[in-house]
């Protein structure tokens, strides 16, 4: 029906200009239903109907409600269409009442996206931060005491210095010490050393022997190194590899019998070759035979031990190799079990370091090397054997529990020692040295920083031999003033564990020496550019380097 004009006293309704809309694509069909213009007025759409289906529904709902603007009206004039298209009847529809409302929720929409939890509300947030607050300061204060913490232990432990001089063939020479890195560092290259001293208010000692090396057996750490790759004859302490492969083979209360072949092998030992006396037909333990192999130090309990074992010596010298090759002995190879001279039968301190430290975690070989006496029981056809430990550092210096010595006849002497003192384990490694106890003595008091003054000569006595004292003179030259030439042309006095050199020296020579100033007692300090100053026990000498003039002070 066509709609009434309006009359000339009414204001035509307001018509805003619409607004063409531009066609969107849904992915599925819209959905027409009523708007909340009101808050009063609850969406509802029509459950029996499908939302083509509403459009209808409005035609009834304007009939019923004439004068009246239905809430759909908004609808319809967002989907505009003709009034033909609105009436046209719908041959689907069948009955015209109108049906109660009943609220269908809309179907969800699709999801392309995982669900995101809804984001909690700031008051709630706040809330749970106030409810949480006891726990982040808690938690604050335990970083702050160990931020705190750390930077008192770091500023309060003692400052470590480090030596590190790598040699082109494979050498390191000590110098004096300078800063460090934090800990020991493992490069690479097998000949190249991180040296950490301990000891920082006295400087590296020299030393007489050829090679030396002091090694923290607790830590691995090395404090000190001169010429550590240096192949040399390591001598008698081979034998310390030999009962390492000992004691991983067998069982020590296995019996064994001298038979042709191991008689056969003894018998091609040289004629001065240190030996227990083992003979064809005599029964051992394997225990008592690693007794005679470290303390008398006798080759041939090494032979007895590697034929026993192995079947021949050449199979034995072949694990002792590979063993040395498992335990990073880069700088070391065995030509025999007892260690006699033999082309290609050669070690490095550091090598013998790092064999001792291995050999003295075990507990059966630490206890044996470190025996003064023993003596093999009768029996198994052959007497009673009394043996005297050979390593002479046991009888004299304080914490020796431990090691192995070497020694040609003549004037190369080789140190294996195992020392504690404190709950502090060292080992250190003196190789061809005619001055063993100086070496020694002086490389344990620098690595334990105690230079409380003590010889051998003071302590062997008719009562308390030590061993071969007789081959050294009882020790007769092992005396306070003794010194050592250092490599920078100073002398370094065993004493108090100081050295000398440049002008001081000079001046302190000519000043009356050891009678006038007494014995160093303290590193060189720089003061200025120019002046240098020591402190000895009796006076303090300096010297200004530029006027090279010195004094007392």
């Amino acid at each position: 029906m066509p709609k009434t004009p309006p009359r000339e006293d009414e204001q035509p309704e307001y018509q805003p200009p619409r607004r063409r809309r531009q066609p969107v694509t849904y992915r599925r069909p819209p959905e027409d239903y009523t708007l909340d213009d009101h808050p009063e007025i609850p969406r509802i759409k029509r459950a029996s109907r499908t939302p083509y289906q509403y459009r209808e529904a409005f035609n009834e709902d304007e009939q019923e409600g004439e004068g009246k603007q239905s809430p759909r009206t908004r609808v319809q004039e967002r989907n505009p269409r003709t009034h033909a298209e609105e009436r046209k009847p719908n041959p689907i529809m069948v009955e015209k009442k109108r049906r109660s409302t009943v609220y269908a929720p809309p179907p969800p929409p699709r999801r392309t996206q995982p669900h995101r939890p809804t984001a909690r509300p700031q008051r709630d947030r706040f809330i749970y931060i106030r409810n949480s607050l006891p726990v982040i300061i808690t938690c604050g204060l335990l970083f702050v005491l160990l931020v705190v913490g750390s930077i008192i232990y770091n500023v309060s432990r003692p400052q470590v210095n480090t030596t590190t001089i790598v040699m082109p063939n494979g050498t390191t020479n000590n110098q004096q010490p300078v800063t460090p890195p934090a800990s020991l560092q493992h490069a690479a290259d097998p000949h190249e050393l991180v040296i950490t001293p301990q000891d920082t208010d006295h400087p590296p000692p020299p030393v007489n022997a050829t090679s030396a090396y002091l090694l923290d057996a607790d830590t691995g750490a090395t404090l000190y190194a001169h010429n550590p790759f240096m192949h040399l004859p390591m001598l008698s302490t081979t034998k310390l590899m030999t009962a390492v492969l000992a004691v991983d083979k067998r069982n020590l209360d296995q019996k064994i019998t001298i038979n042709s072949a191991m008689a056969q092998d003894i018998s091609r030992l040289s004629a001065d070759s240190t030996v227990v006396g083992l003979k064809k037909g005599e029964t051992y333990s394997l225990r008592e035979l690693l007794y005679g192999l470290l303390l008398k130090s006798g080759n041939d309990a090494a032979v007895v031990i590697a034929d026993a074992l192995s079947g021949n010596l050449s199979n034995f010298v072949a694990e002792m190799n590979q063993r040395a090759k498992q335990l990073g002995l880069n700088d070391t190879h065995y030509m025999n079990p007892h260690g006699l001279l033999a082309t290609g039968h050669y070690s490095s301190a550091h090598d013998l370091a790092i064999l001792g430290q291995y050999s003295m975690n075990i507990p059966v070989i630490h206890q044996i090397s470190g025996t003064l006496a023993y003596v093999i029981p009768q029996g198994g056809n052959h007497q009673a054997a009394p043996l005297i430990n050979g390593n002479q550092f046991l009888f004299w210096y304080p914490g020796v529990d431990g090691g192995k010595p070497g020694f040609d006849g003549v004037d190369n002497f080789v140190q294996v020692i195992s020392c504690t003192r404190n709950h502090h384990h060292l080992i250190g490694v003196a190789m061809h040295t005619n001055n063993w106890w100086t070496d020694m003595r002086d490389l344990m008091n620098w690595g334990f920083d105690n230079f409380k003054w003590i010889s051998p000569h003071d302590v062997d006595s008719p009562q308390n031999p030590i061993p071969f004292d007789t081959l050294w003179n009882y020790f007769a030259s092992d005396k306070k003033e003794g010194t050592i030439a250092t490599s920078d042309g100073g002398r370094y006095y065993i004493y108090t564990g100081f050295s000398i050199s440049g002008p001081i020296m000079t001046y302190y020579d000519k000043g009356g020496g050891l009678k006038q100033f007494g014995y160093p007692i303290s590193l060189p300090s720089v003061s200025s550019s120019t002046l240098v100053s020591q402190r000895f026990e009796k006076a303090t000498l300096q010297c200004d380097v530029i006027k090279k003039h010195c004094g007392t002070v």
